[in-house]
């Protein structure tokens, strides 16, 4: 993965018109360099003036009287100061009009990531946004769209300090309810389609298993005519929408790197297809419980909770007899994953303690233990010597 590639990947919608023929409808914003600068910056989190409705209740007095009183005035206190959020006054009412002409609810995601790792700050734990305050809420608590903002070409080959410059926009797509047993993630490697993967990794869907010819035929036939000769890139991910037998919608673009989710393959397997291309499978195949003891065959962003484990994992791979891509889909619910989100609703500190990614806080967490148990011991030994009674 390289720079030049996710700088392609950067621009891929802005300008090209015939990709986005086949997409969710969707509105392009670019991002003006103080909302930029909103968003990057990870101070106390307080959203931008009139980017969310007044929010008032209204009660009835004993004179019959009704009064309106506003959320805002509850619990302050007239004497402490308020904080105020910046004022983005022009980019907050083309929101509202990208919003309504989408049909009153969006999908918010910058470039390439969307903030899926967010959904939890979300009253209703839903990426669906009304307002412009929703939508900076989401994109200002997610680590995804952090990394986009902040290191976009961290896990890049070539060297990650460029001074090139990144043009981020804000895409906004028409909200439609998604089966998730619909979607998946396609990954090409060398202009070639290798490998296709169930996305809704925490479901076994039995009408997977049932269709899955024509899923596989369908993606296929839409990627040849689509995308294989209108994509800029030699390596991509991207993902699709089946709700129906012929019916494909193209979803999103990623990079083909460890920045993107691999799902139902590791990367070390997708970056040795090219020299595997000889290896072809018979189909179908099963992948049976013996054959990925002791390794990791499925892997993803939850790996480092330990929360996935390989012994339990029961997949399907389907590949085509003319060396077409490798489908792989959960075919029993002893193979399902924990939801790939989940930790990203669990404070930082745990998690690090959990997974053993910062030593240094399970040293201090330790030292603290022991502190605390030698603090009691000592409270119990100097009780016990004031009662007892001296000599003399």
């Amino acid at each position: 993965m390289r720079i030049r590639n996710i700088l392609k990947l950067l621009c891929t919608f802005p300008t090209n018109k015939m990709l986005n023929m086949f997409l969710i409808s969707s509105v392009i914003l670019p991002l003006p360099a103080e909302v930029l600068s909103y968003l990057q910056d990870d101070g106390t989190l307080v959203l931008p003036e009139d980017s969310q409705p007044e929010t008032t209740y209204t009660r009835n007095c004993d004179n019959d009287d009704v009064e309106e009183e506003s959320v805002d005035s509850w619990g302050s206190d007239a004497n402490e100061p308020s904080l105020k959020g910046p004022k983005f006054e022009e980019f907050n009412e083309k929101v509202r009009e990208a919003i309504k002409k989408l049909g009153g609810s969006v999908f918010p995601k910058l470039n390439w990531s969307s903030p899926k790792d967010a959904s939890w700050i979300a009253l209703n734990n839903s990426l669906r946004c009304y307002f412009p305050g929703d939508i900076f809420l989401i994109l200002k608590s997610s680590i995804f769209v952090t990394h986009d903002l902040t290191c976009p070409f961290k896990d890049c080959d070539d060297d990650c300090n460029t001074e090139e410059p990144v043009l981020y926009y804000l895409i906004l797509r028409k909200w439609i309810e998604i089966n998730p047993s619909n979607e998946f993630r396609c990954f090409v490697q060398n202009k070639k389609l290798i490998g296709i993967s169930q996305r809704d990794v925490s479901q076994n869907y039995s009408c997977i298993s049932a269709q899955q010819n024509n899923i596989q035929s369908d993606i296929v036939s839409f990627w040849h005519e689509n995308i294989e000769n209108r994509f800029p890139l030699s390596d991509y991910v991207f993902d699709v929408y089946r709700p129906a037998k012929d019916k494909v919608i193209l979803v999103d673009f990623n990079p083909f790197g460890p920045t993107t989710d691999q799902l139902l393959f590791t990367w070390e397997e997708l970056k040795e297809k090219k020299e595997e291309e000889d290896d072809i499978y018979s189909c179908p195949r099963i992948i049976e419980e013996e054959e990925i003891s002791g390794c990791n065959l499925i892997s993803h962003s939850l790996n480092e909770l330990q929360m996935n484990d390989s012994n339990r994992i029961t997949m399907q791979t389907i590949q085509d007899e003319d060396n077409g891509p490798e489908f792989r889909y959960i075919d029993s619910t002893t193979g399902v994953q924990p939801g790939p989100y989940m930790q990203y609703g669990l404070p930082v500190d745990i998690v690090d303690l959990s997974t053993g990614q910062d030593p240094y806080k399970l040293v201090d967490f330790l030292q603290m233990k022991t502190q605390a148990e030698n603090g009691g011991n000592e409270s119990s030994s100097d009780e016990d010597e004031q009662q007892t009674p001296g000599s003399g």
